[in-house]
């Protein structure tokens, strides 16, 4: 059995690969030869408990992964043989939790983003929202990123991290204005209970990725703003309707019918709805992260360490 922890993992993750493997893992569950275990939660007075997880028939490997958010949050993914019910690896750390949720918002920035996107708009500055912009620049040429948030320092580190790991021009901003209207992509990466962004700071033909909020309680994006776009997509329609407020929020006002919301299995086939309601040409993404993402990265990592 493997112990792979996050200083096994190189930060420089091929996302070009990744997001190949997550587009077959994808195909391979609409197909039926992949299966997703939904998030089971379990609230308590000093947190939440989360297990999920997938199994692939066609590679013959299955994964669960458990965290409890309290005071802090970690991980651990257990990746399993199916044909000797052996324990292959274990991942624990963030790290691999952090790649999984980049690799899937490149994926769909590959799908749903201009082909010439250039700028990033970014509300939050910490390790989730550093990896997703790392991501994201493999799959557009960016050219300059806009970053906002609340922590000075970790502002001026994302800032560094841009600029010197990325070579690409990063301007910091102490609060968000209408300067984001010349983003092409929208990064939301918070865990804020109030959207981040107001919709008139948001341009017409953006592509608006949100990967911070996963509880009902919690808001990065205004229900304005998810009415408005031509595309609404997420990772998982059974997880986001239940699990984060802005898709809770948006069904419920009726602005938007489940029916017009695509999830990744039908954005990998090129099977897309679009909404015909819509005011804008902006394309939204909600990420909360399913178990047969959890999976194929471990699967990934065990193959180049094993």
């Amino acid at each position: 059995m493997l112990v792979i922890n996050d200083s096994d993992v190189t930060e420089n993750t091929d996302y070009r690969t990744l997001t190949k493997e997550l587009k077959s893992e994808f195909i391979r569950l609409r197909e039926g030869t992949a299966k997703n275990l939904y998030r089971k939660r379990l609230e308590s007075s000093q947190g939440i408990l989360d297990i999920m997880g997938g199994i692939d028939e066609e590679e013959g490997v299955g994964a669960v992964k458990q965290y409890f958010y309290g005071q802090n949050i970690n991980f651990l993914i257990s990746l399993f043989s199916t044909r000797t019910s052996e324990i292959l690896a274990i991942f624990p750390g963030r790290v691999v939790t952090r790649i999984r949720t980049a690799a899937a918002s490149a994926l769909a920035t590959d799908i749903l983003s201009k082909r010439d996107s250039s700028v990033i708009g970014c509300i939050g500055a910490g390790y989730q929202a550093s990896e997703q912009v790392r991501a994201m620049s493999q799959m557009r040429t960016i050219k300059r990123v806009m970053v906002s948030d609340l922590d000075p320092e970790k502002l001026m580190a994302f800032k560094r991290m841009v600029e010197e790991q990325l070579g690409v021009e990063a301007v910091a901003k102490k609060s968000v204005d209408e300067s984001f209207r010349e983003a092409d992509i929208i990064l939301t990466a918070t865990n804020s209970d109030v959207p981040v962004i107001r919709d008139e700071f948001i341009g017409d033909s953006c592509y608006i990725n949100s990967i911070g909020s996963y509880t009902p309680r919690m808001r990065e994006i205004e229900t304005s703003t998810i009415c408005k776009s031509r595309i609404v997509a997420v990772d998982s329609l059974e997880e986001t309707s239940r699990n984060t407020g802005e898709l809770i929020d948006a069904l419920s006002s009726g602005c938007v019918d489940s029916g017009e919301i695509n999830e990744f299995t039908d954005l990998v086939t090129e099977n897309i709805k679009i909404r015909r309601k819509s005011e804008r040409e902006s394309s939204y993404f909600k990420s909360i992260g399913v178990g047969i993402e959890d999976l194929t990265i471990a699967y990934y990592l065990y193959s180049n360490f094993s």
